[in-house]
């Protein structure tokens, strides 16, 4: 389990220097998102903690000031979400991490609270049973916002668990959660090549790969045909039914892993932790705008005593979604 004698939490940041047409709160930036990690990083003991920044694309100047000071950057570009995700999840083999060790993936757009990752360890280290970790997630059909899924596939034998406290943090079984989510070592090198798959049938991935970790048949058969409707032209039809062919592969994969591989466990915050920034998904359970002040002036505080001036921050350019 975690926490034994040299286990370590090492944290995976990805950052894109562009921009997308999602809906923000007035408080958005990336560079207070990462302020707010940062913050919630230092509540942890350095020995027990490393951060790899991976950056797809050019990064503003006041954010690789920033990162510069926290870790290791490796600087990509044409990496796309997906690409991003992929050379992620390689680091823990190509790195040597130790199997009871801790990975946590970070997007560059979410809003940590300042005990996030403290609450992330103690969970690790107080629920050994548990293989996957998220501070934002699906709890049933209930989205961190509070409201139902859009995601038709929520599993009608998935049985939620009692909350568990841990160190004043309610923690309990969720059924999916983001591309920003933690995991034991060794269960993403032996999940690894099921995530790539995942990613292969388009749509909400990672949803699709917390299905399937946890045994669930990942695509229905409306999910199966819904690819096929409703196309444009040739190419997007042909598109269409290698997305339809990916998915009937992969339940069939899901299928057959459920016999040798037992049923992953997923635990999650509730109240979330750590929020995506996307107006109309903000988590329920906490004042997000008073946080985001909060985090503001610690940024502040944290320059000087950093010694750093940073530059002004520059506008990245704006990407359609």
């Amino acid at each position: 389990m975690f926490g034994g004698e040299n286990c370590v939490l090492h944290v995976v940041y990805r950052s894109y220097g562009g921009e997308n047409r999602k809906g923000r709160p007035e408080y958005y930036s990336k560079d207070l998102a990462l302020a707010s990690f940062l913050r919630a990083l230092q509540a942890l003991p350095r020995d027990e903690a490393e951060v790899i920044f991976l950056n797809d694309g050019p990064i503003s100047p006041i954010i690789l000031a920033m990162m510069r000071k926290a870790g290791e950057i490796v600087q990509r570009s044409k990496l796309g979400n997906v690409g991003s995700l992929r050379e992620a999840l390689t680091m823990p083999l190509e790195r040597g991490w130790l199997a009871d060790d801790l990975v946590w993936y970070s997007e560059d757009d979410y809003l940590y609270r300042p005990d996030a990752l403290l609450s992330l360890v103690a969970a690790a280290k107080a629920m050994p049973e548990a293989d996957y970790f998220g501070l934002y997630a699906l709890i049933g059909n209930r989205q961190p916002n509070g409201g139902p899924s859009s995601d038709e596939r929520v599993p009608a034998s998935w049985k939620g668990g009692d909350v568990r406290s841990v160190d004043g943090a309610p923690w309990r079984l969720g059924l999916s959660t983001t591309s920003t989510f933690g995991a034991r070592v060794r269960t993403i090198s032996a999940d690894r090549a099921m995530m790539l798959m995942a990613m292969r049938c388009g749509g909400a991935f990672d949803h699709t790969t917390c299905l399937a970790y946890q045994g669930f048949t990942p695509f229905p058969a409306s999910f199966l045909l819904r690819p096929l409707r409703e196309q444009a032209s040739l190419g997007s039809w042909l598109r269409a039914c290698a997305i339809a062919a990916a998915r009937v592969g992969f339940n069939v994969y899901v299928a057959a892993r459920r016999s040798k591989t037992p049923q992953r466990l997923l635990v999650a915050s509730d109240p979330a932790l750590a929020t995506h920034m996307e107006t109309a998904f903000i988590a329920q359970g906490f004042d997000w705008a008073r946080g985001a002040a909060e985090t503001e002036m610690w940024m502040e505080a944290w320059k000087v005593e950093a010694g750093a001036s940073l530059p002004p921050p520059a506008s990245a350019p704006s990407l359609s979604a």
